[in-house]
């Protein structure tokens, strides 16, 4: 485990969520969504709340990861994520009234007077690196160094529909981690025919039935890969 030092602050709006930014919202909807995880926002050109400071989502590097108030595992994660922020680029958590930043990385948890008491997210900040490269496959191999780390399946059946295209995070995830292995795919979070393609060939390659249909198994053997 590694601490995160520094901290660069936001510059200008750029007008779009950075990827990495976009692959650490997938990896958390993927790992905590069957536990109330939400979506709260990446890109959002404004100041910090109650002053003029731009904040970090106008530059795409800003995550709100959405949690249910009061949750324990909510805290859990807030902890495990600063613990293992050198690794994963990141450099500023806040939640429940409390901050830790890489401005002053061996201080822990202090207290957070900003308007806003982050009851009901965590806002994380990524560093220009983490914003540019950092994928859903790096963020299990940082928080699990030692394997075993599979994010949860979504709950659904990830499979093409010409008259109503899946559409999600959760794909967007999935899709993330087939580039990641090498298959050519687009991420984009549609799943589409080249989606289902790519789902026959890995099943193909793993010995699992041949559908074009990301079910549990297939889902699981992605992050066994």
């Amino acid at each position: 485990m590694t601490i995160h030092t520094g901290y660069e602050p936001a510059a200008g709006c750029t007008g779009h969520s950075q990827q990495g930014a976009k692959a650490l919202m997938a990896w958390y909807l993927g790992a905590y969504g069957a536990q109330g995880a939400t979506n709260l926002g990446i890109y959002n050109c404004r100041p910090v709340a109650g002053s003029e400071t731009l904040s970090l989502h106008g530059e795409g590097r800003a995550c709100d990861l959405g949690v249910p108030v009061g949750a324990g595992w909510a805290q859990t994660l807030a902890n495990t994520l600063v613990d293992r922020s050198g690794e994963l680029g990141i450099q500023l958590v806040i939640y429940d009234r409390k901050v830790w930043s890489g401005r002053r990385p061996l201080d822990g948890w202090r207290d957070y007077n900003g308007s806003n008491p982050h009851r009901d997210h965590l806002h994380v900040e990524l560093s220009w690196n983490a914003a540019r490269g950092l994928t859903a496959a790096a963020i299990e191999t940082g928080l699990h160094p030692n394997g075993g780390g599979v994010p949860a399946w979504p709950g659904r059946h990830l499979r093409h529909k010409p008259d109503n295209l899946m559409r999600g995070d959760d794909v967007r995830m999935w899709q993330q981690r087939m580039a990641d292995l090498g298959h050519e795919i687009a991420v984009d979070g549609i799943y589409g025919p080249q989606s289902a393609r790519v789902a026959r060939e890995f099943q193909q390659e793993k010995g699992l039935e041949v559908d074009g249909i990301v079910g549990p198994k297939t889902w699981e053997a992605s992050w066994q890969a």
